[in-house]
């Protein structure tokens, strides 16, 4: 049985419930990135499973696609953040269009990474076939990679505080909870991101997210994404009435 595996099935089977919770408190205007942020718990409780019952080629494709919803998750969360703290806010349809450009844009990366490492898992490639697989792979690690980098600029963008913004209101207050929490959380990610990034384009054995180095996988895959997803649940709750106050509602 491999120990960390079973101790993320653990793990997320336990931090699911509140994800749930907070969903639910967060509805609606929330809701976007705290099911995003369940589907990763689900995908993580699944992979666990698997790796724990030697499947390791599915454990290695939910592991290869697993990191999206959480890309997905940051994404909806620093929507809500905007929403309530009013910060350089785009009329609302053109704030909905940008939202889901990005979900386009992350699904763009996820499809070869599914694909390629569907292929490889299959063991039955020859040496040109993995090589275009693994390419693919490369491909769609750079797209996550650029997802990473654009929610990065818009974090920073979403801390400066427009002049017209009430910040002493208890929406903003609790926006910029969430906003933090998203700016602290996307360090963590940028760690996965990256060792993802550099795991696919070496190949290093000790670099598998599935099979490789257990210190490793430990200190830039399970890690990385227990803190960011800790970070979310800790300002969730906190936030958890803010539903009460209702987001910004633009005058324009």
């Amino acid at each position: 049985m491999n120990p960390l595996s079973a101790a993320e099935l653990v793990i997320y089977a336990i931090l699911s419930i509140p994800v749930l919770y907070i969903c639910a408190r967060h509805w609606p205007a929330g809701v976007l990135g705290w099911f995003y942020l369940c589907a990763f718990c689900t995908l993580r409780i699944v992979a666990g499973a698997m790796s724990i019952n030697s499947n390791s080629g599915v454990a290695s494709i939910i592991s290869s696609v697993g990191l999206s919803p959480l890309i997905l998750a940051t994404c909806g969360i620093l929507h809500e953040a905007r929403e309530y703290r009013a910060t350089k806010l785009l009329p609302k349809p053109f704030e909905w269009i940008v939202v889901l450009m990005f979900h386009v844009f992350v699904s763009g990366g996820l499809a070869p990474v599914a694909i390629g490492a569907s292929a490889l898992a299959g063991h039955s490639s020859d040496a040109a076939s993995a090589s275009r697989h693994l390419q693919l792979i490369r491909v769609g690690m750079g797209i996550m990679t650029a997802s990473w980098v654009f929610l990065v600029i818009g974090a920073v963008i979403s801390a400066i505080p427009a002049r017209e913004t009430e910040n002493n209101s208890r929406r903003f207050r609790e926006g910029t909870v969430l906003l933090y929490s998203v700016i602290f959380s996307l360090v963590f990610v940028g760690i996965r991101v990256i060792y993802s990034l550099v795991a696919f384009t070496t190949q290093k054995a000790y670099l598998s997210p599935v099979n490789g180095s257990l210190t490793v996988r430990v200190l830039l895959r399970f890690l990385p994404e227990l803190i960011a997803t800790l970070s979310f649940i800790f300002a969730g709750i906190q936030t958890r009435r803010l539903h009460r106050y209702g987001p910004f509602i633009s005058k324009e």
